[in-house]
C-alpha cells in the first residue's frame, strides 16, 4: 500500500499532532502492513526522529501497532476492545465471548502455600493467623497479543491446586461461581494508573513504564468473608470500562 503525503505538515508539529497524524495515515491500511522506515516518516511529517519515536510507542504500548527489531514497525491485528461497566463483575472469558473472540491463558502459575501479611489484609485477616492460600498467576491473551497480567490469593478452602485442571480459562471468579455454597455478593476494587515494573512489562509486552490499569480487588461472600484477594493489571489499548451513576438529588 502507498501511504498518502500527509497536508499541511511541512512545519513541525506539536506532538498531539504527530499522534493525530500517524492515526490518520494507519487508518486505513490494514493488519500486518509495514509502516514507512523512520527517517522516511519524521521527514514526512516534520518532525524529529525522537519526537516520531515516542508518538509511535504510545501506539505500540495500546496494541495498535508492532515493532519487531531490525525489520519495522507494522500494523497489530485490531482486537475489538473488551468493554464492560463496572456495576457487574464479569470475567474476561466471557467478556470476550460476548464479543465472539476466545482468550488463551499462558505464564500459568500456581502454588499452595501460607500467605504473606499482606495478602492476609487483602482477604481480611488478622496478621497473627496463619492462612494457606492458593496463589494463582497468569497472562491472559486474545490473538495471540498479551491484554491482562492477573494475580488471585484464595484461602484453601474455598480453591485448590487440583482444582485447576485441563479446563481452567483462566478465569479464578468462575470457578468460585460454579461453587453455589459460596453465595458470592459483591466485590470492592480500587482502580488506578500504574506504571509497568519489569516484571509486568515482560509478561505484558509493553516497555517498562507504560501506563496499565490496576485493579485491586476483594470478593465477598453475603456474609462478608472475603473469599478472593485479587491484583489485576491490564493493557489500557485492550480494555474499555464504565460506570453508570446517580446524579445526587439537590
Amino acid at each position: 500500500m502507498t501511504v498518502p503525503e500527509p497536508t499541511a505538515l511541512n512545519i513541525r508539529l506539536p506532538y498531539v499532532q504527530v499522534e493525530e497524524a500517524i492515526a490518520a495515515m494507519i487508518a486505513p491500511m490494514q493488519p500486518g502492513e509495514q509502516l514507512p522506515t523512520e527517517p522516511v516518516l519524521a521527514k514526512r511529517l516534520g518532525v524529529s526522529r525522537a519526537t516520531l519515536r515516542e508518538a509511535l510507542r504510545t501506539f505500540v504500548e495500546r496494541g495498535i501497532l508492532v515493532r519487531r527489531q531490525g525489520v519495522g514497525t507494522f500494523v497489530a491485528s485490531r482486537i475489538p476492545t473488551l468493554e464492560a461497566g463496572l456495576e457487574v463483575l464479569e470475567s474476561l472469558d466471557h467478556m470476550a465471548q460476548r464479543l465472539g473472540l476466545s482468550t488463551e491463558v499462558t505464564h500459568l502459575e500456581s502454588v499452595e502455600r501460607w500467605a504473606t501479611p499482606t495478602e492476609l489484609a487483602g482477604l481480611g485477616l488478622p496478621e497473627t493467623q496463619a492462612a494457606e492460600v492458593l496463589v494463582v498467576d497468569r497472562v491472559i491473551t486474545v490473538k495471540g497479543e498479551p491484554v491482562a497480567d492477573l494475580h488471585d490469593v484464595v484461602p484453601l478452602s474455598y480453591l485448590r491446586q487440583a482444582d485447576l485442571d485441563d479446563t481452567f480459562n483462566g478465569s479464578v471468579l468462575d470457578l468460585l461461581l460454579g461453587r453455589s455454597h459460596l453465595m458470592l455478593s459483591t466485590s470492592r476494587t480500587e482502580i488506578i494508573a500504574e506504571e509497568a515494573d519489569a516484571h509486568n512489562a515482560a509478561r505484558l509486552n509493553v516497555r517498562r513504564g507504560a501506563a496499565l490499569l490496576k485493579f485491586t480487588a476483594q470478593l465477598y461472600t453475603y456474609d462478608e468473608k472475603i473469599v478472593d484477594y485479587s491484583v489485576s493489571y491490564f493493557v489500557p489499548g485492550h480494555y474499555k470500562f464504565h460506570v453508570m451513576r446517580r446524579v445526587q438529588g439537590q
